[in-house]
């Protein structure tokens, strides 16, 4: 799960020469609770991330590698709850998502993770209701913290009203003169409370080699676009050309190694939208590219830092693709020398 997590706070060491006074940053310690959370009705397993922010004398990257830093030990209680009655789920400790490698502590995962789970691997059933607001709490039954914050959902983005539903596969290129140059639009139309829209084009194919096929896939990720308001039911578009699909493809595989054949397998259309929150949160976070590098702080969470809101992930269209796609793959010249057998079955390659 690519995520952008707040583990640190800045701080700074403030000198003035005309003043005697020493100014110390730190003061008394506080405890702060930086929480990252995206509740998806799409998905079965709803995942909250809970970190301590930090500081200290020192050098803080030696301070990142210890775990107390900026994990707590088996002294959270972590619960949502749907609003205003119920029910309410206790999330636990989940090990199963592993930490990317960085500055930060790594080995175990299981503290800083939760979800509904039984403890034991499996996923605890939690049915959401996209017109209820959720209650997300966190106790530190050490320390008597507590640290909570409230969202809504996305509501139903529905299918695509372009390309056709019916349609029984994904036609990227057309036969005779402008073979590549057909346009291919994804239209629809946007949810309540979804604010940012992001479209995923996923090829997925095999090689096939020496010893099997093995099954693998490319995402062409698309830019991200929002929404002029929240109530939904605003059209929504992404354009692309077939010849940029032929090299994406080819740019991606470029340089790997050939195997005895490549088949062209279905292509998946995934749409993710995020909520007005999420959005500001990635708009505020961003990298500063003016001079004036200060940026104001936002955070959804009371009484502690982080983000607490909704995304929803939909996958409405799964398509083989048509036989003049296929064609282009295996003969086209973006492709023609990745060995992707044609519709027939056969590797016509390069002119």
């Amino acid at each position: 799960m690519k995520k952008k997590f707040i583990y640190l706070l800045s701080f700074a060491t403030i000198l003035l020469s005309a003043c005697s006074t020493d100014l110390d940053v730190k003061g008394n310690y506080k405890e702060t609770m930086v929480v990252y959370g995206l509740l998806d009705q799409s998905q079965a397993r709803q995942y909250i991330k809970v970190n301590k922010a930090f500081i200290g004398d020192g050098n803080a990257f030696s301070y990142a590698q210890v775990k107390d830093s900026t994990q707590y030990a088996h002294t959270l209680t972590v619960t949502l709850k749907k609003l205003p009655n119920g029910p309410e789920y206790t999330l636990l400790p989940d090990a199963s998502v592993p930490k990317d490698p960085g500055i930060f502590y790594a080995p175990n995962q299981a503290n800083a993770i939760y979800s509904n789970n039984d403890g034991m691997g499996h996923t605890v059933p939690m049915v959401l209701d996209s017109s209820r607001q959720y209650l997300l709490t966190l106790r530190n039954s050490e320390t008597g913290t507590v640290a909570y914050s409230t969202t809504g959902l996305i509501s139903d983005i529905g299918n695509f009203t372009s390309p056709s539903y019916v349609s029984p596969s994904f036609q990227f290129i057309l036969a005779g003169a402008s073979t590549d140059n057909f346009k291919f639009s994804l239209k629809w139309n946007s949810g309540a409370n979804a604010r940012l829209y992001q479209t995923i084009v996923r090829f997925n194919y095999y090689d096939s080699t020496a010893t099997g096929n093995d099954t693998s896939h490319l995402d062409w990720v698309f830019p991200t676009q929002t929404t002029n308001g929240l109530v939904g039911n605003e059209q929504m578009e992404t354009d692309f050309y077939g010849q940029d699909y032929l090299r994406f493809i080819g740019n991606q595989l470029n340089g790997k190694p050939l195997p005895l054949a490549r088949i062209a397998l279905k292509t998946d259309m995934i749409l993710i939208a995020g909520s007005d929150d999420l959005n500001t949160f990635i708009e505020v976070n961003a990298p500063s590219t003016g001079i004036v590098q200060d940026k104001p702080e936002f955070t959804n969470i009371t009484n502690g830092l982080g983000i607490f809101s909704s995304r929803l992930n939909k996958a409405p269209y799964s398509k083989k693709l048509h036989s003049t796609t296929v064609d282009s793959l295996s003969g086209g010249r973006f492709t023609c020398h990745l060995k992707f057998l044609n519709h027939l079955g056969i590797w016509t390659g390069c002119p």
